[in-house]
């Protein structure tokens, strides 16, 4: 994608989330929109924009490298006790309810937002492990945290922001924080509880 003036490039992303939030996801002229929207001729919009379609991916990347840069500091801060794991988990689920691209792209047009985070969410989980894994494995090798499975823990915990970002509940108002945060240290605490391994818990049968 030409990337020759990062300011215009920006200037024509934000044209398009602005487009795109006030109802654009649905409309035949959104290139024409957007070139409005940013004050630029076409011409322009395609050499430092793109197509339609690159205008998309890099508006998704730039709002989901947003998205994990202010997860990051709460990452990097994290604690082995169910409280913090339900305040990270609450604080991305809210963040994304509220964002107003997502929120206008699940309004507008579910059957094409909806897949890539459940079908296709190894995407998602790919992103997030590349951004946790290292700070998890850090904590681990410092004694901080247990040994677990790391791709497996977030790949759990991403899963479950996933399913109450798009999925409505009648257990939680994921709208609501403190509801949030009192489902997911519900959640956490049940984790907790559950018996590890030779901890003289009884193995489940098997199945014949």
């Amino acid at each position: 994608m030409p990337r020759q003036d990062g300011d215009m490039h920006a200037r024509i992303l934000d044209a398009a989330a602005a487009c795109l939030t006030e109802g654009g996801f649905t409309s035949t002229r959104l290139l024409s929109a957007i070139a409005r929207r940013a004050g630029l001729s076409r011409p322009t919009l395609y050499k430092y924009g793109g197509t339609l379609d690159e205008i998309k991916d890099a508006l998704i990347e730039r709002e989901l490298t947003g998205y994990l840069a202010e997860a990051a500091p709460i990452i990097d801060a994290a604690r082995w006790d169910a409280d913090y794991v339900a305040e990270l988990l609450a604080f991305l689920v809210g963040r994304a309810r509220r964002h107003p691209l997502l929120s206008a792209a699940v309004r507008d047009v579910p059957d094409m937002v909806l897949p890539w985070f459940t079908i296709r969410a190894d995407l998602t989980v790919a992103r997030v492990t590349a951004l946790a894994a290292p700070v998890v494995q850090e904590k681990i090798d410092r004694g901080e945290f247990p040994p677990v499975d790391v791709p497996v823990l977030i790949d759990a915990l991403t899963r479950i922001v996933l399913s109450l970002v798009f999925v409505n509940s009648p257990g939680v108002d994921a709208d609501d924080p403190e509801d949030l945060r009192r489902y997911l240290r519900t959640v956490t605490g049940f984790i907790v509880l559950l018996p590890s391994p030779g901890a003289g818990a009884t193995a489940a049968p098997s199945a014949r």
